[in-house]
């Protein structure tokens, strides 16, 4: 199809207290885009604009249109209403390769890179310059050039599969700035980030803003929107409800409330402070080989008792996803054993795990849940014959089940006929906290629960796992979000090189006594004197002092 434009000669909509001019000036306007789906309509009459050296926040629920609308501007879906003005100019975006050579980027929530390859061959892929290919000294030279300007350190030759998710997340960043990007899309960017990765991509961030590009980014954290946002645009239902705002004029209450059409509590100290019942899950000397140097796990011991959430921090890569995996039977130990309601349990084997009462919500469900091509009723009919041997599913039983499940959790889930894979991640995750919360087991190993979730449906699922606490069930709950696991956490287990470097009671524990510890360093700035050990059921237990582990 041939691509086309023209000049803008319409005045624009107002939108806020902007003027037209201001419109007009922006690098990117987006002018009542309209996608629809069938019968849903993902977006109505969108409208909002960016300018150069400027941060638009696109904020609202799972569901909300939000992903959609980035889609469209960057070619992967086409409006049926509305056209995207750039530089004056309205564009016909036609496809990700065209909005590429309009200087349109964008970095998708879902990595799009091929593990088998190296960074530099990934980079040459994306450039659509198959020449590159049997140049690379040359194509390394140029990543390492853009890379010390941006400050995105990564290694050229290095197979992607080897790399963390930080770093691939600088690679996909690499891809876009390479392709001359001035207008940057990032879809949720930091839902698989470590604290201090975060940091990382806002200095990327700051400096890109600095050089006159314009950014577009998708988050659920108030956090964040202060951190580096100049404007926001919030929707709800696929419509705007707040445009084109300067985020200091509008408070955070405010915001959460346009996102979700009601105020929003937040949990306050929640801690059951009358003490764990009977050990559910324990670990005891788990020793994990990782797969890169400082990964693992060397000498664990861990228990979470009835009625108790005991949740597990840590800097990525020091073990919490080898712990999870164990404790769910999904990896074998080099060393130790696991051990539910007393039992020790065999080694990878996640059959017997669930049929002994273990149920997990997964750290990386795009990639470990979904099937692609089954609907949400059929991924609801496998959930419910895991650990059975069934071979025959019954599925409209299941998404009735999975309906029900659905609404006595309070979370929004799509219908059960929707092809799982063509869901937003958030959507994703709500359906996997829905088969897994529903299920009521006696032990959940919680991976990462509010990654990618709205305001509200992340405070429905801190709610689910304080319920969960209540009716006695075992919780071990791992997470990147300090102030989730100071919220909900009767105890925390710190990891650090693979080793539990201290468990604090969570009441009286704070952001700083816990980054401390994740660095390996004493919880006080003192070296530690260790603590008594309680008998090797729930690990060491320490208040303000470093805990070895050992």
């Amino acid at each position: 199809m041939p691509v086309t434009s023209m000049p803008v000669t319409s005045p624009p909509v107002q939108t806020g207290t902007d003027t037209a001019a201001a419109v007009t000036d922006a690098l990117l306007w987006v002018d009542g885009v309209t996608k629809r789906f069938g019968s849903l309509v993902a977006n109505h009459r969108v409208s909002f604009h960016v300018h150069a050296g400027e941060v638009h926040a696109l904020l609202g629920e799972n569901g909300a249109g939000k992903s959609t609308l980035v889609k469209v501007l960057y070619g992967v879906h086409r409006a049926d209403e509305g056209r995207v003005v750039l530089d004056g100019v309205a564009a016909h975006v036609s496809s990700p390769a065209r909005a590429r050579d309009l200087g349109l980027g964008m970095v998708f929530q879902d990595l799009r890179l091929v593990p088998a390859l190296t960074v530099w061959e990934n980079i040459a892929l994306h450039a659509g310059r198959a020449g590159r290919l049997l140049r690379p000294r040359r194509i390394q030279a140029e990543i390492a050039e853009v890379a010390d300007r941006w400050g995105l350190a990564v290694d050229p030759a290095a197979r992607v599969a080897d790399l963390s998710i930080g770093e691939r997340q600088r690679v996909e960043l690499l891809k876009v700035l390479m392709s001359g990007a001035r207008v940057l899309i990032l879809d949720e960017p930091t839902s698989v980030l470590t604290p201090a990765e975060v940091d990382a991509l806002f200095d990327v961030v700051g400096r890109l803003r600095a050089d006159g590009v314009g950014i577009v980014i998708i988050t659920h954290k108030m956090r964040e929107v202060r951190t580096i946002a100049d404007r926001v645009t919030v929707l709800r239902g696929g419509q705007v409800v707040v445009a084109d705002r300067l985020a200091a004029d509008i408070s955070d209450e405010d915001l959460v409330t346009a996102m979700v059409g009601t105020t929003v509590e937040a949990i306050g100290n929640t801690h059951a402070g009358g003490g764990a019942g009977r050990p559910l899950l324990q670990v005891r000397g788990l020793h994990v080989r990782g797969a890169g140097e400082g990964s693992g796990l060397r000498g664990i011991d861990l228990g979470v008792g009835a009625g108790e959430i005991v949740g597990v921090a840590g800097v990525a890569g020091n073990g919490q996803r080898e712990l999870a995996d164990v404790a769910v039977g999904a990896a074998r130990p080099d060393a130790g054993a696991v051990l539910v309601d007393g039992e020790t349990m065999p080694a990878n084997d996640p059959a017997a795990f669930r049929r002994a009462g273990v149920c997990s919500v997964l750290a990386d469900p795009l990639r470990e849940f979904v099937v692609p091509g089954l609907t949400v009723a059929e991924h609801a009919a496998l959930w419910s014959s895991a650990g059975t041997g069934r071979i025959h599913f019954d599925v409209a039983a299941a998404a009735g089940r999975v309906a029900d499940a659905a609404a006595w959790a309070g979370l929004s889930i799509a219908a059960p006929d929707r092809r799982l894979d063509q869901l937003s991640g958030g959507n994703i995750q709500r359906v996997l906290l829905t088969l897994a919360l529903g299920e009521r087991s006696p032990v959940l190993v919680v991976s990462y629960p509010t990654r990618g979730l709205d305001v509200l449906t992340a405070e429905t699922t801190r709610r689910l796992l304080l319920d969960a606490r209540g009716r006695g069930q075992a919780v071990l709950l791992v997470s990147e979000d300090l102030d989730e696991l100071l919220a909900v956490s009767d105890r925390i287990a710190v990891l650090a090189h693979g080793r539990v470097a201290g468990i604090v009671d969570a009441a009286g524990a704070d952001r700083r006594q816990l980054g401390r510890l994740m660095t390996g360093a004493p919880a006080d700035g003192a070296p530690g004197d260790g603590a008594p050990d309680d008998g090797g059921v729930t690990g060491r237990r320490m208040t303000g002092r470093r805990v070895t582990g050992e």
